[in-house]
């Protein structure tokens, strides 16, 4: 129902954008690969003596879209005599659209969403994240100082703030710093490059998964719950893209500089430049709705129990261009709930029917109902 009633409201509002889907994020010139490397560390800040020494490992897929990285690493301090010793282990999973932070010591995993990616995706233009990573070195003031091996592989090295880095393919297989009397070292032991991975190379471990908001999550509907995430993510990056282009046409066709305030006739005819840029999408998005609404008609007509009426909520919302969530099912279906949500789809669809023929937003607008 809770699905219905968002079809009908975005055909009463018509307010949504049709969005394409976003191209796969790549981040790197390999499908597949595994990496083990090791991590050392020393140096001497303000007293403090430092010292590091640990192991990490990188596993992905998808050019990297898929992301497991673990690391187990051991910091010894030395305070004016003073010993501490820290013991770290996490492991990060990067699936698409969302990342999974595990922390071994408290035993709990956090779940996020990976909004980097989806924006680093949109600021690459539509190249690969390697051709990107590459432009903001550039930009930063880095500089590709040769070539060097690594277990092998010819990598690029690259040199940035205190920084010396040996990439292949994307792939750093060793990293240097040196900051402010701290020296690290990180360099791959051992790496296997297109191989055939499974879902085993990627579990998190068994700890309890929570939002951001504190909420504990049912792992059995983690992957369903990724999936929406990757169509919402998506969709919030390509939006703002499409808005930014058209802001900067509805600007330009205001008489209006970057940077200047507008006057009440030029937010008027921002306005209505807007609205007539985004008309054909948000129409478009509109009536591809209405097969599902057609669908559901018919099939809910023909529904006389409640588990029936989810039968035809399932199957409406995989025609559907927005899916909902899978715990948005109906909770009551009795003659009266049934009629109220047929008499909700009759007045959807008559809209639609009016919209089918608006040539503007203006007459888009008649169609909706009026308060």
């Amino acid at each position: 129902m809770k699905h219905i009633v968002k079809i009908g409201f975005s055909v009463a509002v018509c307010s949504s954008i049709l969005i394409a889907g976003a191209e796969p994020m790549k981040l790197y010139d390999v499908k597949s690969g595994k990496i083990e490397y090791s991590i050392k560390g020393s140096g001497e800040i303000m007293g403090q003596k430092i010292r590091s020494v640990g192991k990490k490992r990188v596993i992905f897929d998808a050019y990297g879209a898929q992301n497991l990285t673990e690391e187990n690493k051991i910091e010894k301090q030395n305070i004016m005599g003073q010993k501490k010793v820290t013991k770290t282990h996490t492991l990060t999973l990067m699936n698409g659209s969302m990342v999974y932070s595990a922390d071994f010591n408290r035993k709990r995993i956090m779940r996020m969403e990976n909004m980097s990616a989806a924006m680093a995706g949109l600021m690459g233009g539509g190249k690969n994240m390697k051709q990107t990573g590459e432009a903001m070195m550039k930009s930063m003031g880095g500089k590709k100082t040769g070539t060097d091996k690594v277990l092998g592989y010819t990598c690029d090295v690259w040199e940035l703030m205190g920084t010396k880095q040996c990439i292949y393919k994307g792939i750093p297989l060793r990293v240097e710093t040196n900051v402010m009397g701290i020296k690290n070292t990180e360099i791959a032991t051992k790496a296997a490059f297109d191989i055939s991975l499974s879902k085993d190379d990627f579990k998190l471990p068994d700890f309890p998964i929570y939002d951001m908001q504190g909420n504990k999550l049912d792992r059995s509907k983690l992957d369903a719950m990724d999936e929406r995430s990757e169509v919402q993510v998506a969709k919030g990056a390509e939006d703002m893209a499409e808005l930014a282009t058209v802001m900067v046409t509805v600007m330009q066709s205001a008489g209006m500089k970057k940077g200047e305030v507008p006057t009440k006739a030029q937010e008027k005819k921002m306005e209505n430049s807007m609205m007539n840029a985004m008309f054909p999408r948000m129409k478009k998005e509109m009536l591809a709705e209405s097969k599902a609404l057609e669908f559901a008609k018919e099939c809910l007509e023909k529904a006389d129990t409640l588990k029936e009426a989810n039968v035809c909520e399932a199957k409406m919302d995989a025609m559907s261009a927005e899916p909902s969530d899978p715990e948005d099912k109906l909770q009551k279906w009795d003659a009266k709930t049934k009629k109220e949500t047929l008499g909700f789809i009759d007045q959807a669809l008559k809209n639609m029917e009016c919209a089918k023929k608006a040539n503007s937003m203006q007459e888009m607008r008649q169609c909706m109902p009026q308060n």
